[in-house]
């Protein structure tokens, strides 16, 4: 099931059926195993008693296996559970359920018993990271008055503690899949996403100052047909290079063998310089480059940008009706 695919609604009903079926498995047939089998690490559990277990030196399989055969067959009714989201794939379950001993058990047990339970999407399901299980004050004796407290204190700790975790990691997924959202996987540098968000945030601004350059390979076509798309993609990487070892940081990948630059630091003299030196670099190393460029003191993103691909393509025009270029063996 992949959490993106489901309603908020049907997630909070996922975890209310696991929630019910882990009480049912654990206090009607003693399944520890079917248990474990939902729980993530970490994980602590605070049970009605003065018991706490959590992950550390023991397992969630050894937490569990001090009550494997250990609790009467029991019976379940009124079961109450309410859910509410705490973050994104993180929910809080708390009810409540009578649960009575079977009679064929020859003990008689009924309790009415609140529980707390958090989950958590781990790998395409619900696991469970934290249980609490408590009494009614009105059912505990009386040397067991300040206990409840006590768990309610800790229990709290726990859970902010396990929800600045849960937020700490979820702010690592959002960074990386906001930079991954972002990045070209072949080259690294920024890409066509990265590249429209840019010139709708600047659309109708100007920047002081602005340079920007379009670089369009010669000859990729060629290369892919005659040597095969894996050394396309090592050309490509080069050209990256070359554009990332001068403009670090400022490099965007726009199309297959389009590139641009979006420069706010340098100024005319330093950008022309630099866009030169890409070129040369590129050219020493057997690439065959078309490039524009475009640079104002005050400038403006969407119109440099045309300009700078107008020039480009005036440069690419220039090369392919040259002399040199032999249409017989060399498609763009």
């Amino acid at each position: 099931m992949d959490s993106g695919a489901i309603t908020e609604e049907m997630k909070k009903e996922a975890v209310i059926q696991l929630a019910s079926f882990m009480m049912h498995k654990y206090y009607c047939e003693n399944d520890t195993d079917a248990v474990t089998g939902v729980l993530s690490e970490p994980f602590i559990w605070i049970g009605a008693g003065e018991e706490e277990y959590a992950v550390g030196s023991e397992t969630v399989t050894d937490i569990f296996a001090h009550f494997k055969g250990q609790v009467p067959r029991c019976t379940i009714s009124d079961e109450e559970y309410d859910v509410i989201q705490l973050a994104s794939d993180v929910f809080l379950c708390t009810g409540r359920v009578w649960i009575v001993t079977d009679p064929s058990t020859d003990i008689y047990l009924r309790v009415h018993q609140r529980l707390t339970i958090v989950f958590k999407w781990d790998n395409g399901r619900f696991l469970c990271c934290h249980i609490h299980i408590s009494n009614p004050y009105s059912e505990m004796s009386d040397e067991d008055a300040g206990f409840p407290e006590k768990m309610a204190r800790e229990s709290c700790a726990y859970l902010k503690e396990q929800l600045e975790i849960q937020k700490q990691l979820l702010e690592k997924q959002t960074s990386a899949l906001k930079r991954l959202s972002f990045e070209d996987s072949l080259t690294g540098l920024f890409n066509r996403n990265k590249f429209n968000q840019e010139i709708e945030v600047a659309l109708g601004e100007n920047s002081n100052p602005l340079g920007i350059a379009y670089f369009d390979l010669n000859g990729l076509k060629e290369v892919n047909d005659h040597l095969g798309h894996s050394a396309g993609d090592d050309l490509i990487r080069q050209t990256a290079c070359h554009i990332s070892r001068i403009f670090e940081g400022k490099g965007y990948r726009i199309g297959g063998d389009e590139f641009v630059v979006i420069d706010h630091d340098l100024d005319e003299s330093s950008f022309r310089a630099a866009v030169s030196s890409v070129c040369r670099n590129m050219e020493q190393d057997g690439i065959s480059c078309s490039a524009g460029f475009s640079w104002r003191e005050y400038g403006n993103m969407m119109e440099q940008f045309d300009e700078a691909d107008k020039l480009m393509y005036q440069s690419k025009k220039q090369f392919y009706s040259s002399q040199e270029y032999d249409r017989r063996h060399l498609y763009g």
